[in-house]
């Protein structure tokens, strides 16, 4: 092997990988990955720069040593090499937990004793921090000068693996702490945030030349990287053993133990990335938000439209193992959080809205519920999976602990009953023309409410009442007169006294009779626009009033009648028209400056109508219903 090869083989070994780490021991000297390099003849020429080879002495094997190693084949150097580097970076990590188990205590103390004698921080915490350290120094402090002996004597002793086989079922002391890790890092945050006296301390010490100027929970993550770094030098190790010799076979042996503890340090470790997660997001929210707590996973986040009443608003939400966070983005990168909505009794489905609005999710929980609208079909998808699947889990969870509440219990076994129990969807006004009751038309002065029970879209004179509501905690709220009288029924059964509370305002109240007095209906209209039952097609069409002057409605075809509303959730249609003798084809020509395939036509004697959909699919999709519904069975 030439010297350019050799440094190849090396420069791999980049401080990233941090077999060695990057702190200095207590002198304050680097004690970095090995630099020594190969001479032109192939031969180790670092050997004499082992440490303590001056004046006959040396620290790292006898005076002899320099000599046989010369001697050895290159394969034989290298293997040296790896052992040296495994009892350096030992070395470092037994540093490193000094200062943990050490230092740190030395400095709590001082402050102790500047602080009047009152401890900065009670016993009982310091040793939820600390408390694995000093087991863990123990270990590693035998371990180190076994190494040591060992590389000392490396001359007539050229073996390291029977050390890793002594010593392994030590090695599970690391898998106590990595279990323990998110709750050590928490401990530490939580005694920061309570005492200002124990911060000021560890913010000096983390400033101070022992430290480097590093934080103490860059120190604290070191015991949990060190597994992934023995089976990192272990395997290097092997590959410059003969397989035929003793000390492969017992490396390998030793590389098992330690790749069994890696493989559960790095399931804890996938465990601290997400305890890493909820930190940062707990981080970003405005004001003291709680979301870190034992056994809670990271899901999902993205950014979607919430429907209102008017306006659509972008929300950025946080799906978590038990919870929905509903937030309200805030540059730079922080988030107000509106609403902690509970996964227990939580609904999901996507809108039952057709064509451009398939794209809508309804979120139906216990606090607080809405329409949300992704950005695509796929996003859509990939939110309402992963709700549905969480959801499942966790009723699962806790359904085997019989955890539920009760009154979340009958909203996960599907209930109908919940009125009031649960906070509705409010449809839109965008959706709505008319009230959802008495079906008087909406106007400037003619003004919408909502119904705090139902969601649904009413006037003042349909919602004159207030009741009192379970997921308002008990608060009334205004609500119509059909979730009135049913709240009130249920009320008396369950023994309570109801209050009757009316919204009282004269004028309105005279103008209110007089505009209901004057609604008349046909019966064959009265078919709400989201009744899907026997229905073959629903959704938006634009609709031809004259030349180049279209108009969008919301049409559904139902028992062979095409029925007109202005908005998707009309009670009332404004018109019917059977299908029954209408030759219906798509015009696949240019029409009016609109491409082709997005034109239908109904045609009956002298009877033409002409709609126009927002895609040649959704046109085809319409063409093949109204064809069906114009044809006797």
């Amino acid at each position: 092997m030439n010297f350019q090869s050799l440094q190849l083989y090396w420069a791999h070994r980049s401080p990233s990988d941090d077999h060695s780490g990057s702190l200095t021991d207590s002198s304050g000297n680097e004690d970095a990955s090995l630099s020594e390099e190969y001479d032109d003849e192939g031969s180790y020429a670092g050997v004499a720069e082992l440490p303590g080879t001056e004046d006959g002495a040396d620290d790292d094997g006898l005076p002899e040593a320099r000599n046989r190693l010369q001697s050895l084949g290159r394969k034989a150097q290298k293997a040296f090499m790896v052992a040296k580097e495994i009892k350096d970076s030992e070395k470092v990590f037994v540093n490193v937990l000094k200062l943990l188990n050490v230092d740190l205590r030395q400095v709590i103390d001082e402050g102790s004793k500047k602080n009047g004698g009152k401890p900065v921080i009670e016993k009982a915490a310091l040793d939820q921090i600390v408390g694995h350290l000093p087991h863990l120094q123990m270990f590693n402090e035998c371990l180190l000068t076994d190494l040591e002996t060992r590389i000392r004597n490396w001359s007539t002793t050229p073996k390291i693996a029977d050390i890793f086989l002594t010593k392994g079922h030590f090695l599970k002391l690391y898998s106590t702490y990595i279990l323990d890790f998110e709750r050590i890092t928490a401990a530490f945050d939580d005694a920061c945030n309570k005492n200002p006296v124990f911060t000021q301390v560890v913010k000096e010490f983390e400033m101070s030349e022992r430290c480097r100027s590093l934080a103490i929970k860059h120190y604290m993550l070191k015991p949990v990287q060190r597994i992934p770094q023995y089976k990192m030098l272990l395997t290097d190790y092997l590959k410059q053993l003969d397989a035929d010799s003793e000390e492969f076979e017992k490396t390998t042996d030793a590389l098992a133990i330690v790749s069994e503890v890696a493989n559960h340090a790095n399931e804890s470790m996938r465990q601290g990335d997400n305890f890493e997660k909820l930190l940062a997001i707990q981080h970003s929210m405005i004001g003291s938000q709680e979301i870190v707590k034992p056994g809670r996973r990271f899901i999902k986040e993205g950014e979607l439209l919430k429907m209102s009443r008017r306006v659509n608003q972008p929300r950025k939400f946080f799906l978590l193992s038990d919870i929905l966070l509903h937030t309200t983005p805030f540059p730079p990168g922080q988030y107000k959080l509106n609403n902690v909505l509970s996964l227990a009794g939580m609904k999901v489905r996507q809108s039952s809205q057709e064509s451009q609005d398939s794209n809508e999710l309804e979120i139906i929980s216990i606090q607080r519920s809405f329409t949300l609208l992704a950005t695509s079909k796929e996003e859509c998808e990939a939110w309402y999976n992963a709700l549905t699947k969480t959801i499942n889990e966790y009723e699962n969870k806790k359904s085997s602990f019989d955890l539920i509440k009760p009154e979340h219990k009958g909203l996960a076994e599907g209930d109908t009953s919940s009125l009031g129990r649960k906070a509705p969807l409010w449809i839109p006004d965008s959706r709505v023309t008319m009230c959802m009751i008495c079906t008087s038309e909406f106007t400037m002065t003619w003004r919408r409410h909502h119904c705090r029970a139902c969601g649904k879209v009413t006037c003042g004179s349909c919602s004159k009442n207030k009741a009192t509501l379970m997921y308002l905690s008990d608060k009334e709220a205004r609500v119509c007169d059909n979730c009135y009288e049913t709240l009130v029924v249920s009320q008396r059964k369950d023994g309570e006294e109801v209050k009757e509370r009316t919204n009282k305002k004269s004028s309105k109240g005279n103008k209110t009779k007089r505009r209901k007095s004057n609604i008349n209906r046909s019966s064959a209209l009265k078919v709400s626009a989201r009744d899907e039952s026997n229905s073959s097609m629903g959704g938006y069409l634009w609709l031809r009033v004259r030349k180049k002057d279209w108009k969008r409605m919301w049409y559904r075809i139902k028992e062979k009648v095409l029925y007109t509303y202005k908005a998707s959730e009309d009670v009332v249609a404004l018109s019917s028209t059977p299908l029954l003798g209408y030759a219906v084809c798509v015009i696949n020509e240019t029409f009016e400056g609109y491409e082709s395939g997005l034109i239908l036509q109904l045609t009956q004697g002298r009877m033409k109508i002409i709609l126009r959909s927002e895609t040649p699919e959704a046109c085809a999709r319409w063409n093949e219903a109204m064809v069906e519904a114009s044809c006797l069975d």
